[in-house]
């Protein structure tokens, strides 16, 4: 597959749905101006035990990844061998000591790929992808793990995503990435938050404000190959969540209460009637509370299944 080809017929896509969207009026012009400053591709975003956080569990944040053995979520059909728990706290305490992969070295990154080679052969699930079989089809088994639900990002190696952290001067900071699978959609969520150097202006939301970025697909799967899914661009969706009045001015429209305050009030959903291809992935390993892909271009991804969801 032609990936830079794919990039670009997707980009164009979800232009040429911006512009339809725009031209049938159903959109604000200040939500598409926000949609369009803050679109960026994340094209191998395919993309968690229990994540306790300190901060928020925000991006270059204190973060403390709990052990699976003691985080997994109660389940009387599934029984995890020793070594497969191991390898798991194993790659958790990777995933938290490399920032999620951001500031992985060389090494670091092949620690990760042998420890998810490793840890594949114990996945529970003979049918991971089955949630997203073609109409019609149904799972051999009663699968004891579904990939449909919430996930957080913990780690990866995926260069389009370790790279969207930004400068100390960047428009937006960078918080959580996670994905919400309802078959048979896909939703790819990245938190933005107000920047640093931003705090003191006016108009910039509050502390607790933020951005959720979220570039939709729709995934399919077949019995035949049970742990691929196929996906194609939908569409994409902004949203605000203004947790907090700091900085919120007192009888103003949203506006004047920053892009969450601003997008809170106007959501942005923009799926017009054409997709594009968007790649696939596999499922590596799938428990009731982690999950590993790997996309179409060799990059991994470990996720997991939070108590307290953030989106």
């Amino acid at each position: 597959t032609d990936q830079p080809a794919i990039n670009r017929t997707s980009t164009r896509i979800l232009e040429l749905n911006l512009k339809m969207m725009i031209g049938g009026s159903k959109v604000s012009t200040g939500a598409v101006t926000i949609a369009a400053f803050l679109l960026r591709p994340c094209f191998s975003f395919q993309v968690p035990n229990a994540l306790e956080t300190g901060s928020r569990g925000r991006f270059g944040a204190a973060t403390t990844f709990l052990s699976s053995s003691v985080t997994e979520e109660p389940s009387s059909e599934i029984s995890l061998d020793s070594e497969a728990i191991q390898l798991k706290d194993d790659l958790i305490t990777l995933a938290a000591a490399t920032r999620r992969g951001f500031s992985a070295s060389r090494s670091d990154r092949e620690k990760a790929k042998q420890i998810i080679n490793n840890l594949a052969k114990y996945s529970p699930s003979d049918e991971p992808a089955a949630a997203y079989y073609k109409e019609g089809e149904n799972s051999n088994t009663i699968d004891r793990s579904t990939i449909a639900g919430k996930w957080t990002l913990i780690y990866t190696d995926a260069p389009d995503i370790t790279s969207l952290e930004g400068g100390p001067f960047s428009t937006a900071k960078l918080g959580r990435i996670g994905q919400e699978c309802d078959p048979p959609m896909i939703k790819n969520v990245i938190e933005w938050q107000r920047p640093d150097w931003a705090s003191s202006l006016p108009f910039s939301g509050g502390d607790s404000s933020r951005v959720l970025q979220k570039v939709c697909v729709v995934g399919t799967s077949t019995k035949e190959n049970p742990k691929l899914v196929d996906l194609k661009l939908a569409g994409f969706e902004l949203s605000g969540i203004n947790d907090s009045d700091d900085n919120a001015v007192e009888g103003s429209t949203s506006f004047f209460n920053g892009p969450a305050g601003f997008l809170e009030s106007n959501p942005v959903k923009l799926q017009g009637p054409l997709t594009a291809p968007f790649g696939k992935f596999e499922i590596l390993y799938l428990d009731d509370g982690m999950r590993i892909t790997k996309t179409f271009q060799g990059f991994f991804a470990v996720n997991i299944r939070e108590e307290n969801v953030w989106f």
